[in-house]
């Protein structure tokens, strides 16, 4: 692999630049906008909620069976990837606006009908959807720096070797292998 004047070669063959690509279903952009990949995570949820409308819409499942199969199956699917998004308030809003719609869905509340986002949340036992990426931001940050020696700045740049010494790991067998 060699890199020549920003191209990047592999073998004989250039690697083509492009702006924004889908990696593991989010959308990594070159600038590092998260726009993008949201839209694409609120398409996906609304596909998700969609396709569960029949639970919601029945009588049989009670409402704290119906908000865990919400979270499990819809705001699972929205916050895929959030750890690393970066949010501006209008973001966090976009994303609170669709859970919005989803709780009122859930609730069988239908337009011409209102209810305060308060009271929609006391009623659902729910938190706001910002309180939830940023729970789970902190998680993987936590989890990043678990079990590490290493200063901040060795983590954060990634120049931190480990003590593990450098060759081939072992393979499990050897010798033991053969006398079982």
């Amino acid at each position: 692999m060699t890199k020549e004047d920003g191209a990047v070669n592999i073998g004989q063959k250039t690697v083509e630049e492009v702006e924004e690509f889908q990696y593991l279903g989010s959308i990594i952009s070159k600038i590092g906008n998260t726009c993008a990949d949201i839209k694409e995570r609120i398409s996906k949820t609304r596909h998700a909620f969609m396709l569960l409308r029949p639970v919601w819409h029945t009588t049989s499942v009670s409402l704290k069976t119906k908000l865990s199969i919400f979270s499990s199956n819809v705001i699972s699917v929205l916050l895929y990837g959030s750890e690393t998004w970066r949010l501006t308030a209008m973001l966090i809003n976009k994303i609170q606006v669709f859970v919005y719609k989803c709780l009122r869905g859930i609730l069988s509340i239908r337009w011409p009908e209102k209810i305060r986002n308060e009271d929609l949340w006391q009623q659902t036992g729910q938190e706001p959807i910002e309180a939830e990426i940023k729970k789970r931001s902190w998680r993987w940050i936590g989890h990043t720096e678990e079990n590490t020696e290493a200063s901040p700045k060795l983590r954060w740049s990634g120049t931190h070797r480990g003590n593990r010494k450098e060759g081939a790991p072992h393979t499990a067998g050897g010798d033991h292998a053969q006398q079982s």
